[in-house]
């Protein structure tokens, strides 16, 4: 005889201020992601969006056999391509300071000096699939800080 694992989905509605996914099911319970969506979860019950994790779902009798469904979290770029994003965002900050208040200095710049500096723009800006590049730079933008820098 198999046993029938019951299903619970829980929909993504969100990532708390710790980085955590917060995902709410059917019935309105919220749960907290510990792993910060990195990797298996690691399921709490929680009061509130904003709230602590309270009980990890392990201890809770009624979720012991259940599988969960989550919807959602498709869309949400990877841990690597958060720190792409940032990353980038880090070295345009960099230029944009290299020539303003930063008297065109390398040592303000992430990479020490422009080559490598646009080397590494170019590289991260590629690293994304075109349905994820950023928004906020094109690769002409970064086309511009290297004739603006050079």
């Amino acid at each position: 005889m198999v046993l029938q694992m019951e299903k619970l989905k829980l929909t993504y509605i969100g990532t708390d201020e710790w980085s955590r996914p917060v995902f709410e099911s059917e019935e309105g319970r919220i749960f907290k992601d510990l792993n910060c969506g990195d990797g298996q979860l690691d399921l709490c019950t929680a009061g509130s969006f904003d709230g602590e994790p309270d009980t990890p779902i392990h201890y809770i009798e009624k979720y012991k056999n259940v599988e969960f469904i989550i919807l959602g979290m498709e869309e949400q770029p990877s841990a690597e391509e958060k720190f792409n994003y940032m990353m980038l965002s880090r070295l345009q900050s960099d230029c944009d300071y290299y020539l303003g208040h930063g008297d065109r200095n390398g040592k303000n710049l992430w990479a020490g000096n422009v080559s490598e500096q646009i080397v590494k723009m170019k590289e991260l800006y590629n690293s994304f699939n075109d349905d994820k590049k950023p928004e906020w730079i094109t690769l002409d933008d970064i086309l511009e800080y290297e004739n603006k820098m050079t």
